[in-house]
């Protein structure tokens, strides 16, 4: 008899065991569709859209499309290994500091390198450039865009040594063309390699504000070389991307061979049980982590914001912790840029009204655009009128925080800018 009580009560006790089950998973994947419905609609809120075909960039017509010129000018480069390092120094460098050894390796790259200088040169005056339209092949061009930047740098301040201003000013526009279309894509890729060739283009245009054979028309035109593509913005798009990419591949399954992994039936298991949690968990990482990426890097808490607090911690979680800090140093390297942009605007106004008056203002009250924080340091550009007539413009504390956000291993970028006195031009046009 008790054989039969204990055999009766052993089959309640499993089933409620299993509908204890049963009813777990159902509250953990009705909570996670809730969360995850929630997530993705504060994503779109915040930070930007899920669907992939919103970030598809307008089709350009073949034969209008100026990046068809860019790509093939770019692959044409021939670089040898032991001359990159030279290459880097010529386009980081002002001519005026160049030693005779410099100058006799720049005109044999450059007379090298003619036929990829002509393709780039076919870009002059299109300026509808669509790189992803160009690129059908989807090869990329990598450290190829970066190659193509310094050599045309080099010819820049190779042509500013020699005063042929035709010649600067042309490789000056492609260079600034090839600056904008990257920094159009919405690959992170092509915005960090769009972003070091703008801080190769700047520097240029300031050495070549600086010189003496210039007018205000001429600074005018260098004004117009300057990319004007929100830095920030795109950022924005590309972390968007990023995740509408993951959302994609977590609708489709292929998420698994995406990363490299095969999970066991427990795996599956715990995905499909706490799967939606994660991707909630995740989604809100990025709502979360957005404004502090965004927020002036001079101004930002040495950590994000704190994670999540959440009970299930899965892979995607996981990958986000560890991602997430190499994409911080990029946004501030974003901002850098974007800061030696407004210093090199700002300093273009002063040039022009120093030349119009012979001497340079007092103080930036002026210029509107002077009162407003670059977003790097989060302070207004400095302004120095100096006893020699000179006048500096810095971004206040940029070195020191760029070398923060590279860890001391990036190209020199100098954050300060000097116009050279005006009396001895001024004299001259006289």
């Amino acid at each position: 008899m008790w054989q039969r009580a204990w055999f009766r009560w052993s089959v309640r006790v499993l089933a409620l065991a299993v509908l204890a089950v049963l009813a777990t998973v159902f509250y953990l994947r009705s909570r996670g569709q809730r969360e995850l419905d929630d997530a993705r609609k504060e994503f779109t809120e915040k930070v930007g859209s899920l669907d992939l075909t919103a970030y598809a960039s307008k089709p350009v017509p073949e034969e209008e499309n100026g990046a068809v010129w860019l790509l093939a000018g770019a692959r044409a480069v021939v670089i040898f290994q032991p001359e990159r390092a030279g290459l880097k120094s010529l386009a980081e460098t002002p001519s005026s500091r160049w030693t005779q050894e410099q100058a006799g390796f720049a005109k044999r790259l450059l007379e090298r390198n003619a036929p990829a200088l002509t393709l780039l040169h076919r870009s002059l005056g299109k300026k509808a450039c669509n790189l992803t339209d160009a690129n059908s092949d989807g090869a990329g061009i990598g450290l190829q865009e970066v190659k193509a930047a310094r050599l045309l740098a080099a010819d820049c301040r190779d042509a500013l040594r020699q005063g042929d201003m035709n010649r600067f000013f042309a490789s000056a526009e492609i260079l600034g063309t090839l600056t904008s279309a990257q920094e159009r894509e919405v690959d992170l890729i092509d915005l960090l390699l769009s972003s070091y060739a703008e801080r190769l283009l700047l520097p240029v245009l300031q050495e070549a504000a600086s010189s003496s054979t210039l007018d205000k028309a001429d600074v005018t035109k260098l004004d117009d070389l300057i990319p004007h593509v929100d830095l920030m913005e795109s950022w924005r798009k590309t972390q968007g991307k990023k995740v509408a990419e993951f959302e994609d591949r977590m609708a489709n399954g292929s998420e698994d061979e995406y990363l490299g992994w095969r999970p066991n039936w427990s795996a599956r298991l715990k995905e499909w049980v706490l799967g939606d949690l994660d991707n909630a968990a995740y989604l809100r990482m990025w709502v979360r982590s957005m404004p502090w990426t965004i927020k002036p890097y001079g101004s930002r808490s040495l950590l994000p914001p704190p994670p999540l607090p959440s009970r299930f911690w899965g892979p995607w979680s996981v990958i986000g912790s560890i991602q997430t800090p190499n994409l911080w140093g990029a946004s501030g390297r974003l901002q850098a840029t974007m800061a030696l942009r407004q210093m090199t605007l700002l300093g273009l106004q002063v040039r022009k009204a120093g030349l119009e008056k012979g001497v340079y203002p007092a103080d930036l009250s002026a210029f509107p655009g002077a009162k407003i924080a670059d977003p790097f340091s989060g302070k207004p550009v400095a302004y120095t009128l100096n006893s020699d007539g000179s006048a500096t413009l810095m971004v206040p504390g940029a070195d020191v925080l760029w070398k923060r956000v590279t860890q001391g291993k990036g190209a020199a970028v100098s954050f300060t800018w000097t116009l050279p006195p005006l009396s001895r031009e001024v004299d001259r046009r006289k």
